[in-house]
């Protein structure tokens, strides 16, 4: 499987972004749960992420609202965005220069 490409950009380069909560089926008993649906685009290249719920982050809503303020406060101020991953714990590291540094348990898409 190709490797996916770490978003690592500053926030000049964000064309658009969206970040909803989404209710989906859990993959381990089908049930309801909701996720944070964040996706990224910068000129050519589009990153989506699927971010879940943890004891980091039990709150979807608040774990959206800080995802949205940290991208719209880099867009304003050039900040720089870098989205890396830890694929085998499904772990994103969400850092935006001057903000700070937040793990989510997720995946890029």
């Amino acid at each position: 499987m190709p490797r996916k490409k770490q978003l690592k950009v500053n926030g000049s380069a964000i064309t658009g972004f969206s970040v909803q909560v989404k209710t989906v089926k859990s993959t381990y008993d089908g049930s309801p749960i909701d996720i944070v649906d964040l996706q990224i685009s910068t000129g050519n290249d589009v990153y989506s992420y699927d971010i879940r719920q943890d004891e980091r982050a039990p709150d979807v809503n608040a774990t959206r609202h800080y995802i949205e303020d940290s991208l719209n406060k880099a867009k304003e101020d050039f900040l720089n965005v870098e989205i890396s991953e830890y694929t085998e714990k499904s772990y994103l590291f969400f850092n935006v220069q001057k903000i700070g540094q937040v793990q989510y348990t997720g995946y890029r898409l």
